[in-house]
């Protein structure tokens, strides 16, 4: 953790006699900290500049400029520290208070169009890149629009005009005069390389970008670059230089308390743990990846309610103001009721003559509008009640499904093991008698085609799809005939063998789970990113799923579950698992189903 900020700054900013020059000392310790990628100081000072701008009296002739840049540094913080809500909340209060002539203006609207790219916002993120001046501005104003511009392009898999757009930036006479632009358009071309699959390459320019970095206390791009490191091992399957590299990314980001690092570093680090065949550190890992997401939530909600503490902190001595001005402001009102009385008279006389008129527009207004009504209200009705139709008659089909399955699988199984093992019994103790009556071979003949027909019953009730084919193509191949839908959907599975080799039964319950789970992403919870991983632990005896969604989530204490999620819940309990459900409302969910394995 070096010391990025001297002890004199400090010390001159206690000492400070005037809030401009506390404001400038404000400033100048915020920069350094911006600079160096310090989000926990960087917010820190940002929240003291906010606080005396916004809640404190103040003189200082230029305190728009400072308040702007207060929610500038929160915003970035936020940003940084994975607090994307907050950072977006800041970003659009500087644009809202700010205008275009505010130089700081469009560096607003640039950090929010950024933010909008890290939530996945990509429409809005495209409008907000759009409206920003496409003439040339200023050098360090274009280096940033460049940077988001081509991380933009970049995710839209445009590589060649992301590249393109960077080499040109590159090459400015100025670009020196600027290191840490310079260095985030090189991450960005470090992702080219990521995606292309030059990994060697990325690798090298990352350990250039890593030692500049470090050279010049950009230590927020010095933890990206080593990430970039670890991942081009990875890729190259030197796992253990990879997994070295990780670990050291991942302690700096702890560090450095930058939550949105730490989820991008625990999910690369849990895939290498998967191609080890470390499954159990990978599901760790994956445990790991939502606690910090609900560490980023937390954090979020005890941020908003400070800033409401502090908001009424303020509005208390407000009201002490206004309760000193009140005598003042009751005679202004009573002034302005006299005043108010005798124009009310010589209106009251003109308004008199309106009405008959006016009343005659409205009614006949009014028997149009009714009559429109009554048409769009009937149309209404009609749509209500045939989509009332569908929804009952998916239910009564989705029951009606479940019953026959259930029904087909006690069937089959008393089939196989009642009826099946008594007649298999039957014959072998009429073969230990020998066959020295004449009708005996016959009937024995007839007991022997009557055990295998039973046994062809009861197979024939499995659901066909599990009959010759491995359960864990049968999941893929579900999964990719929804590749054309709006979510992105993956699907993890290890090991494979130990997972085709579990009971048949267990296979038809997580395969109807995970058709369930997906139904309900692509149905009612508005994700744009599922993911779920099916994982056999041998030490533990058990089945563990894991399913996690970006989507709108639920309250999860309301009384109100729909069918899905119970069915879920009775499969589970079929088989003696259990289930923990981990969502609020806008803020997706989270689902860990354990089945004992037998």
């Amino acid at each position: 953790m070096p010391n990025v900020v001297s002890n004199d700054i400090f010390i001159k900013l206690n000492a400070a006699e005037t809030q401009q020059v506390r404001f400038q000392y404000l400033d100048t310790i915020a920069q350094i900290y911006l600079k160096s990628g310090h989000a926990d100081s960087l917010m820190h000072y940002g929240k003291l500049m906010k606080s005396e701008a916004f809640y404190k009296d103040s003189t200082f002739q230029d305190l728009k400029e400072i308040k702007l840049r207060a929610l500038y540094f929160e915003g970035v913080a936020a940003q940084k520290m994975g607090l994307l809500d907050e950072a977006t909340s800041s970003y659009i209060q500087g644009i809202e208070t700010s205008t275009p002539k505010d130089y700081i203006h469009n560096y607003l609207k640039l950090q929010l169009a950024e933010t909008y790219l890290f939530k996945g916002e990509f429409n809005k993120a495209q409008e907000l890149l759009e409206e920003l001046p496409q003439a040339y501005t200023n050098d360090d104003f274009y280096l940033k629009n460049v940077v988001i511009k081509s991380f933009f392009l970049i995710l839209h898999k445009d590589y060649d005009l992301a590249k393109t757009m960077i080499d040109k930036a590159l090459s400015k006479a100025f670009i020196e005069d600027y290191q840490k632009l310079k260095l985030e358009l090189q991450l960005n071309l470090s992702e080219i390389e990521l995606r292309q699959g030059h990994y060697e390459t990325l690798i090298d320019s990352s350990e250039a970008i890593k030692t500049e970095a470090l050279n010049n206390g950009f230590y927020d791009l010095y933890i990206e670059a080593i990430l970039d490191i670890g991942y081009g091992y990875a890729m190259l399957n030197n796992y253990d230089i990879s997994q070295m590299a990780l670990s050291t990314a991942y302690i700096n980001t702890i560090q450095w308390n930058r939550l949105e690092l730490q989820q991008k570093v625990i999910d690369a680090l849990a895939r290498l743990y998967n191609a080890k065949e470390d499954y159990k550190n990978a599901y760790s890992l994956m445990t790991q990846y939502q606690s910090v997401s609900r560490e980023i939530a937390r954090k979020q909600n005890q941020r908003l309610v400070k800033d409401l503490e502090l908001k009424y902190e303020t509005l208390k001595k407000e009201k002490e103001i206004d309760k000193l001005q009140k005598d003042q402001i009751l005679k202004e009102a009573e002034i302005e009721r006299q005043t108010t009385i005798k124009y009310a008279f010589l209106i009251g006389f003109l308004i008199i003559l309106i009405p008959v008129v006016l009343l005659l527009v409205v009614y006949y207004q009014k028997l149009q509008t009714q009559s429109l009504l009554n048409k769009q209200q009937e149309a209404i009705n009609q749509q209500e009640v045939k989509t009332l139709l569908q929804s009952q008659e998916l239910e009564l089909a989705k029951n009606a499904i479940a019953v026959q399955s259930k029904e087909r699988d006690r069937i089959a199984r008393e089939l196989h093991d009642s009826i099946g093992g008594n007649l298999a019994g039957i014959k072998l103790k009429m073969n230990s008698f020998g066959d020295h009556q004449p009708e005996f071979r016959q009937i024995l003949n007839q007991l022997d085609m009557t055990y295998n027909q039973v046994r062809e019953i009861s197979h024939s009730l499995i659901p066909k799809e599990f009959e010759g084919a491995a359960f864990t193509d049968l999941l893929n191949n579900y999964v990719n005939t929804l590749s054309n839908t709006s979510v992105d959907l993956r699907l993890d599975v290890f090991p494979k063998e130990a997972i085709n080799e579990i009971n048949v039964s267990i296979q038809v319950a997580l395969f109807n789970i995970i058709k369930e789970l997906i139904t309900n992403a692509l149905k009612h919870a508005k994700a744009e990113e599922v993911s779920i991983q099916l994982t056999s632990l041998p030490e533990e005896k058990s089945i563990e799923l894991i399913y996690e969604d970006d989507g709108i989530g639920f309250n999860l204490n309301a009384n109100n579950k729909g069918i899905g999620l119970r069915n879920i819940e009775t499969r589970v309990a079929d088989f003696n698992g259990t289930i923990s459900i981990n969502t609020a409302e806008n803020r997706g969910t989270v689902i860990s189903i354990s089945l004992p394995q037998t």
